[in-house]
């Protein structure tokens, strides 16, 4: 005797909400698969990466204030990309309590790596292969995306702010 309900059915009467809501869920552990696997990174190590790629050289206190975490918890994650080569830290000589973040140049390899992945824009479905179907995915989840941030731009992605905003801390990861 099989299933009572099977996936394909509990995923037919999901309500859209639910399926928007497991789908990010399903894309996000398979990009921090993809992470691990291809460049030795998680999210938040990813994100370090990123900032210090697109903004250069920063304090590990700045650091801590755009990933929107406490300087101890950035700690760890510093220590692991500084073991793996994609950071480096120096302590400001003018006050030793200052420590600067810098991207390695394998660091920025890997960044730039994931910047053109990010930006190829490849399709993740045979539904979104097709251009008339992507659009109207599109227009739905930035819809979605508008409308559950409240329009505030501080909770999207920093790629979709104005890049007149530099106030340490004021964009997200």
């Amino acid at each position: 005797m099989g299933p009572l309900v099977t996936f394909s059915d509990a995923m037919r009467h999901a309500p859209l909400g639910r399926l928007v809501s497991i789908a990010g869920h399903v894309v996000e552990q398979h990009w921090g698969r993809y992470l691990a696997e291809h460049h030795g990174l998680t999210s938040a190590g990813m994100r370090v990466l990123m900032i210090l790629a697109r903004a250069g050289d920063s304090t590990h206190r700045e650091m801590a204030e755009r990933c929107f975490v406490r300087p101890a918890t950035l700690t760890g994650i510093v220590d692991t990309l500084e073991r793996d080569g994609f950071v480096s830290r120096q302590r400001d000589p003018q006050d030793r309590r200052s420590v600067q973040l810098t991207l390695t140049d394998k660091g920025r390899a890997h960044a730039d790596d994931i910047v053109d992945l990010m930006h190829s824009d490849r399709p993740l479905t045979s539904v979104d292969a097709d251009p008339a179907k992507r659009e109207i995915i599109r227009q739905f989840l930035t819809e979605v995306i508008t409308t559950m941030s409240d329009g505030d731009p501080r909770r999207l992605n920093r790629d979709s702010e104005p890049d007149t905003e530099t106030t340490p801390g004021s964009r997200p990861c």
